[in-house]
């Protein structure tokens, strides 16, 4: 647990170097240069940012992909809509060849230009988590796709929800997406 005196000094260090926005590594780097363990700084840093409504470097980002890629990644996505499953990023990712990080990033534009909320409700997914949960699983699961398995179809579930079920009607982001980042965020 750290103290209010690590807060502080965290809290300060990444406001210092998140300046225009943060970057990948500012909490690792933060982390080494205050001698804090990084799951400290992590946490930190979340609660600063869910305070002060400042953006991860994941909401930052654009998508760097070309227009050929953005349409194979849509095809695959959108037949999953309204409500994909956890993890969908990096089944598309592993079938299209391409890194995670870079189909999160088209999925992000894909629904900013279907107006959908950047991210799902969590209660949508309750069947999802539960199950993942009961497998004892710590992390959120991937649908498992057989070799050369083309992703064409949604699942039963993410059929029968009707569209306007994608969003909150707030059209804020929860604070925990369902929909879960790239592993590589820092």
């Amino acid at each position: 647990m750290p103290t209010p005196e690590q807060v502080a000094l965290v809290e300060a260090r990444y406001k210092e170097l998140a300046q225009p926005v943060e970057f990948d590594g500012i909490r690792t780097r933060i982390a080494h240069e205050l001698n804090i363990p990084k799951s400290a700084v992590k946490k930190i840093v979340k609660a600063l940012r869910e305070r002060e409504g400042l953006p991860s470097w994941w909401e930052v980002q654009p998508y760097r992909g070309n227009s050929e890629e953005l349409a194979k990644i849509r095809a695959l996505y959108e037949p999953f809509l309204p409500v994909p499953p956890i993890g969908i990023h990096r089944t598309i990712a592993q079938q299209l060849s391409l890194k995670p990080a870079v189909v999160y990033q088209a999925i992000r534009l894909i629904r900013q230009e279907l107006k959908l909320p950047q991210y799902n409700d969590p209660s949508l997914h309750a069947q999802e988590l539960t199950m993942s949960a009961q497998a004892g699983d710590n992390k959120q699961t991937v649908p498992a796709l057989p070799a050369g398995t083309m992703v064409t179809s949604p699942p039963p579930e993410a059929v029968s929800l009707p569209r306007e079920s994608a969003s909150s009607g707030s059209g804020e982001p929860p604070a925990h997406s369902a929909e879960s980042q790239p592993a590589s965020e820092e």
